[in-house]
Order: structure tokens, then C-alpha cells, then sequence
């Protein structure tokens, strides 16, 4: 059985997720992607992909004939693309601190990004912010609010797609337990 974390977690693929997300309607080609993630070669990213489509994390939703070859066009499987709670109860603390640690990286790298394109249009602001916000909540009020929080982002998520020209924002939440 594989890891779907251990899939998952590795920086090549957080990179085909977050491509595969902002094209989820009509998907991508491999061609397509190479052009999209910098700094990855082809033939790496052609084994992500296997990978990826091994583990049902992504699937093919068209092929189009091109000349003699057939072009694959990938998405995201939505909800395997994420570790189920017994998949994390698994894993090792050490294993937890190597996800969070690449999740967190996948944000400085996105940020990187976000501030490299801001520089090139001159210092246009995009309303990038971040906060941390400590709650003080019973069990049952945090359970509502986690729930309200992804009938929320589930919300805008699926309307995303439908705003053709928008700008793409991504939003993560970390929630941490009182330590």
C-alpha cells in the first residue's frame, strides 16, 4: 500500500498539486506544467506525475491526439490529495515535524514568488497579509468553528474557478493545539 503522505509531501508534487488546483476544470498537460513550475526538468517531472497518478492522488480527465501522440491532460483528486486522520495518527513525530517543515517551505516558496512578482510590476500591492490568532474556545465552539472554517474555504474553493481572470490567492491555515 503506498504512503499517500509520503507521496504527498515531497516539494515536486506540492508543486503539481498547486498548478493542478488553479487549472482544475480543464486540467494540464505535462507540457504545460514544465512551462508553469520553474526549475524542474521534464523527465523529473514526468515521474512525479507517475507517481502521483499511481497513488490515485491525480487522474487523467482528457487525451487529445497531437499529431502521432496522445496528450494527457491531469487533475487533482481532490480528496485523495490530502492525509486522512489515520494517516497522520501514524506518523512518527519525526515524520510530522518533515511534513509540516515542507508545508511551510511550499508557503515561503509561494510568498517568494508573490514578492519576485511584485518587485517586476513595480511594488503593486495584491493584499497579501498574515496573522496569528489565538482562541480560547471549548471543545464543542472549536469544533463549530473548524467546521464553519471549511464550509467557508470549501465554499470559495469550488467558486474559485468561475472568476475567469482573477488573481490567484492562497490561503492556509495551521491550527495548533494549546502546547
Amino acid at each position: 500500500m503506498v504512503n499517500k503522505a509520503e507521496v504527498l509531501m515531497h516539494p515536486v508534487r506540492i508543486k503539481i498539486s498547486q498548478v493542478l488546483m488553479r487549472n482544475k476544470e480543464h486540467g494540464m498537460t505535462p507540457l504545460e506544467m514544465v512551462k508553469t513550475i520553474e526549475g524542474v526538468p521534464q523527465a523529473t517531472l514526468y515521474r512525479h506525475i507517475q507517481a502521483m497518478l499511481d497513488a490515485g492522488i491525480i487522474r487523467v480527465i482528457k487525451e487529445k491526439k497531437v499529431k502521432s501522440v496522445s496528450e494527457k491532460y491531469y487533475v487533482l483528486n481532490e480528496m485523495e490529495a490530502t492525509i486522512n486522520e489515520e494517516d497522520w495518527k501514524k506518523a512518527s513525530t519525526e515524520k510530522k515535524l518533515d511534513y509540516v517543515s515542507l508545508y511551510q517551505l511550499s508557503l515561503m516558496t509561494q510568498y517568494q514568488s508573490y514578492l519576485k512578482k511584485l518587485e517586476e510590476q513595480n511594488g503593486k500591492e495584491d493584499r497579501a497579509t498574515f496573522s496569528i490568532v489565538e482562541l480560547k474556545l471549548a471543545e464543542d465552539r472549536y469544533m463549530q468553528f473548524q467546521n464553519e472554517l471549511n464550509e467557508l474555504m470549501t465554499k470559495y474553493y469550488h467558486d474559485s474557478g468561475k472568476e475567469k481572470g482573477a488573481p490567484v490567492r492562497t490561503i492556509a491555515v495551521t491550527i495548533i493545539p494549546e502546547s
